[in-house]
């Protein structure tokens, strides 16, 4: 981000967004990275329309500029940064919320699909079994960690946030307290099966956990930080590194592909949308049918159909 430009503006200085960026440091890597590429486009804008004071009408003007010219997808994103920014500097009494009550564009969930795609099956299933015979710490942390993933639809935020006394047994059933996305701390309870529970407990036992308050159920085994939670851009590199290594390597099978497996799966052997919803703790239902959108896009043989016809005809 060039500082001439900012240094026109009666808002932030290059600082104060490094300080905005740290702050959403916990958040996806690639959330991150979205967030600063989002906040030097609406500066560069401001500076290109002579804005120095940005005002509500501004941002509407921009987002319907960026709607013209962007994926609605992308808008949404850009749009939601400028709000997210725009509430931080309220929030430190910097300069007013400028960006407050503007709504971010209506995603169209018939056309819009994930950007990302779901693991198969087959696929799952040799990322588990790539960690068969497998006992060192580190192995025990990187099989749970895509195990929770797979079975329990957690993004990688809500694994790094998860504590080693986040175990939870009521009813007969086991869960684990989650902080989910968007959320003010561990408002949600996730249900584990009996193997992820075991899986848990061989990998604090193997670690060593005294399983205090505060401890952090997943941490790093560099020697750098050893001992420290784990951040999600290393959860990142070790699903994509498993990936690879089962012989998967495409920029759409990310860490989401877990999420995604989960809810293609459940929803594929007849689970109803309800239910899928509640386990990914979704607040709308139009997100989680999207996913039924998917299924039923990759599974459409319409113009197969047609081919068939015509070449027997």
């Amino acid at each position: 981000m060039k500082r001439t430009r900012l240094s026109k503006l009666a808002i932030p200085s290059e600082n104060l967004v490094a300080d905005w960026l740290a702050f959403n440091a916990d958040k996806a890597e690639a959330t991150v990275r979205t967030y600063s590429k989002a906040i030097g486009n609406f500066f560069g804008w401001l500076a290109d329309n002579g804005i120095k004071k940005p005002r509500r009408e501004d941002v509407i003007r921009y987002r319907d500029e960026l709607c013209s010219s962007k994926k609605i997808s992308t808008a949404r994103l850009y749009t939601t940064a400028v709000k997210v920014f725009s509430k931080w500097l309220a929030s430190k009494e910097l300069y007013r919320d400028f960006a407050a009550g503007v709504g971010t564009p209506k995603l169209d969930e018939k056309s819009e699909t994930h950007s990302r795609e779901a693991l198969t099956l087959s696929e799952a299933k040799a990322v588990l079994n790539s960690f068969k015979g497998k006992t060192n710490v580190k192995s025990l942390r990187d099989a749970l960690i895509l195990r929770i993933m797979l079975n329990c639809g957690l993004r990688s935020i809500e694994i790094v946030r998860l504590d080693a006394a986040d175990i939870e047994k009521r009813h007969g059933k086991i869960f684990l307290r989650v902080w989910g996305k968007g959320r003010s701390g561990k408002t949600a309870r996730v249900e584990i099966s009996k193997t992820v529970y075991e899986m848990i407990l061989d990998y604090l036992n193997a670690r060593g956990s005294k399983r205090a308050k505060g401890e952090p159920m997943f941490v790093s085994t560099a020697n750098r930080n050893r001992g420290q939670r784990l951040q999600t851009q290393t959860v990142s590199r070790l699903a994509k590194a498993t990936f690879r290594a089962i012989g998967v390597d495409s920029p759409t099978i990310t860490c989401h592909s877990c999420r995604h497996f989960a809810a293609t799966q459940l929803l594929k052997s007849g689970c109803d949308i309800a239910r899928v919803q509640r386990l990914l703790r979704h607040k709308n239902s139009a997100t989680t049918e999207i996913y039924r959108h998917d299924i039923q896009e990759a599974t459409d043989n319409t113009v197969q159909t047609l081919s068939d016809i015509l070449d027997c005809a």
